[in-house]
């Protein structure tokens, strides 16, 4: 009876397969929802020692010496509370993140105000961030409270088509941008040039109000 081998010996080392990725490295990426049960359409998480909710996001690099390996990130969608100005930050944050990534995968300028650029930063729900890829800026995320802590990849931010190096990562074209729908939600930062008219805030989808 003859015995098999199996040679292990071109695997990788653990340290190599668990380095992080440099901060600041720009790659291609597919996101998808890591549904939690919460929130109206069951796409966000709750927090377990607060009121707060967030996307559970994984993106999968595409390509690349990277490729296949795993980012997970927290997209804030409500925080703990509001600070002195009545500003939820943590929501802030993560709306801004996601329009940065709804921009990258559309191919849509960060300034550009159109009526095509307005309906690319519009979803019907958060389902539709599900499959989406873009150009991502890697930041590293550590514990302030535990000092020996090594940290762990997150999403730090999307690159849009004005970004010299957007054309070369994303290589073919953008995602097409469906239509959009009847009630445009205000994604526009404070002192962009005037869009289509803004919803009253009963119209508006719950993630944009």
């Amino acid at each position: 009876m003859s015995t098999s081998t199996i040679d292990f010996n071109g695997a990788e080392t653990q340290d190599a397969a668990l380095a992080l990725i440099p901060a600041n490295t720009l790659l291609k990426v597919r996101i998808t929802i890591r549904p939690g049960g919460a929130g109206p359409e069951g796409w966000l998480t709750q927090s377990k020692t607060s009121e707060a909710m967030y996307l559970n996001t994984e993106a999968v690099v595409v390509e690349g010496p990277q490729a296949r390996r795993r980012i997970y990130t927290r997209i804030g969608v409500k925080g703990r509370g509001a600070n002195e100005r009545g500003e939820d930050i943590y929501a802030n944050r993560g709306r801004a993140l996601i329009r940065g990534i709804l921009e990258s995968a559309r191919g849509t300028r960060t300034d550009d105000q159109s009526e095509r650029a307005w309906a690319a930063r519009t979803i019907r729900g958060f389902g539709d961030l599900n499959g989406l890829e873009f150009v991502a800026k890697v930041g590293i995320d550590r514990d302030r409270k535990n000092p020996s802590d090594e940290g762990r990849n997150v999403i730090a931010a999307a690159i849009g088509a004005e970004h010299a190096d957007y054309g070369r990562l994303m290589g073919a074209a953008p995602a097409a941008v469906p239509a959009a729908p009847a009630a445009t939600p205000a994604f526009a930062s404070a002192g962009s040039q005037p869009g289509p008219a803004q919803p009253a805030a009963g119209n508006a989808p719950f993630w944009a109000r």
